[in-house]
């Protein structure tokens, strides 16, 4: 009896969970399919009156509709200016200070940045039928604030009435723990004329001082210089790799011992140091950088960038110089290669030997030290009949990898030339007057003597008796 008691319990407890449980679900779905009518107004990218899901939150509702209306003017748009003008008029829109307009007649404001740093649903409400939402005007170079300095993310964010120090820093995302002490906070407040400036310090913990629109923050702080400064080294060393350094203490001797010291396969004539590529951004306070918000367009340089373009830096050489055109060429062409690969002038034969100074260089974030194999081979082309790479013969001259290289070629010109290794350096070995050493990774070539034809010579020759002619016209003329 009480077996069958406790099945018919059992039973009748199993079918209310199952009815109890299928009611909720279905309210669950019949709310999500109950579709009520939200206002948008104000200043806002699109107006009007459409439908929204009764729970939907305001920043669901108001992000899908945005995308929506972005999406649907750039599909119509057929050319690159016609997008770029949809992107423009979508770029922005407030998100804070708007009013949410409820059918009782209730009202309360909307911060939906807010809401998206705290996660505090009290910003970001569910709608409910016949809401209006009212956008307010948001011109960004007047409703602003903007927190520099010691804090994580330097920001402008859009200005509402009642905004507190305490707020900037919630944007800001906080004190930076990269600082060791903040000395103190400085707020700049321009007059209406934008000609006076009204400078006001308060303390970090401040948190309720009032702001007003336009209010330039910055929070005051030495600037950590604790970085990661690193040095590339490649090729023949024991352990290349980065090499971590200190700012501007470090030696290339270090370096070197920390990397495992040279190979006895290294090439430590042809061996350079390359000043890093971007050492003169890297002398400055990277936060510099990264606060400057600069409203430009894709693919458009910023000043900063046309500061440290190298041809910027060109002409700023050439400004006052008093050059002729052939000679601005090739003084374009040393600047690009200086720009581009500027190398320490270092003996790494004696970058290790306790008695030479060579070890002492200091290097620079961003520098990278090659360390070549030594090959033992001189690398000969040009009009020779066997161009190619020939073992190494110490004191032997070009005479010798020449006669290993076949001989010169017919259409040779008188002259040979010797281009260094490491400088990249030309000297003509025919020369009577050079004095000359060929090493190991040097280079040799043989230029050629180009044919010349007929229409070449007449060309010079009528160019040389047109100038002789107009000298004799001159001269006759005075007499």
């Amino acid at each position: 009896m009480a077996k069958k008691i406790f099945l018919i319990l059992f039973v009748f407890t199993a079918l209310h969970y199952s009815q109890t449980t299928m009611n909720t679900d279905d309210a669950s779905q019949l709310l999500n399919m109950t579709t009520i009518s939200v206002t948008l107004g104000g200043d806002f990218v699109i107006t009007g009156t459409f439908p929204a899901s009764a729970t939907e939150r305001v920043d669901q509702f108001v992000t899908r509709m945005f995308n929506q209306a972005r999406q649907a003017e750039l599909s119509a748009a057929r050319t690159p200016e016609l997008i770029q003008v949809v992107l423009d008029k979508y770029s922005n829109y407030a998100k804070r200070g708007i009013k949410l307009v409820h059918n009782d007649g209730s009202s309360q404001i909307i911060d939906l940045e807010k809401f998206r740093l705290t996660g505090d649903f009290k910003y970001n409400p569910y709608l409910k039928d016949d809401d209006v939402l009212i956008f307010p005007a948001y011109k960004k170079e007047l409703d602003f604030v903007e927190v520099t300095g010691a804090v994580n993310k330097p920001v402008t964010f859009q200005y509402v009435e009642g905004d507190t120090f305490g707020d900037a820093l919630l944007f800001a995302r906080g004190v930076s723990d990269a600082y060791k002490k903040i000395d103190y906070v400085e707020i700049s407040r321009l007059s209406f004329d934008g000609k006076k400036e009204n400078v006001i310090r308060i303390n970090l913990d401040d948190a309720n001082f009032k702001l007003q629109r336009g209010d330039r923050i910055r929070v005051v702080a030495q600037a950590s210089l604790k970085r990661n400064y690193k040095v590339l080294v490649l090729g023949e060393v024991n352990k290349p790799g980065y090499i971590f350094i200190t700012k501007d203490s470090t030696t290339i001797k270090e370096v070197i011992n920390k990397a495992g010291g040279f190979k006895k396969t290294a090439d430590l004539r042809n061996a350079r140091l390359i000043r890093g590529a971007f050492m003169i951004k890297s002398e400055l306070d990277k936060d510099f950088f990264a606060q400057k918000k600069l409203p430009i367009k894709e693919n458009q340089e910023t000043p900063l960038e046309k500061l440290f373009d190298p041809k910027t830096n060109i002409l700023e050489l050439q400004r006052m110089a008093d050059i002729i055109p052939e000679d601005s060429v090739v003084f374009t062409a040393d600047n690009m290669l200086r720009l581009s690969s500027a190398q320490g002038g270092i003996d790494f034969t004696e970058v290790l030997d306790d008695s030479s100074s060579e070890g002492n260089f200091i290097v620079k974030d961003g520098d990278i030290i090659i360390i070549p194999e030594l090959t033992k081979l001189v690398y000969v082309y040009g009009q020779v009949m066997n161009p190619g790479y020939f073992k190494y013969k110490d004191g032997a001259g070009y005479d010798y990898y020449i006669a290993k290289a076949g001989g010169i070629g017919k259409r040779a010109k008188d002259e040979i030339y010797l281009i260094k290794g490491k400088s990249k350096a030309w000297i003509d070995m025919t020369d009577s007057d050079s004095n000359y050493k060929i090493e190991s990774g040097d280079f040799i070539w043989v230029p050629k003597d180009v044919p010349r034809n007929f229409d070449f010579y007449l060309k010079r020759t009528a160019r040389i008796a047109s100038i002789i002619a107009a000298a004799a016209t001159i001269i006759l003329i005075f007499k």
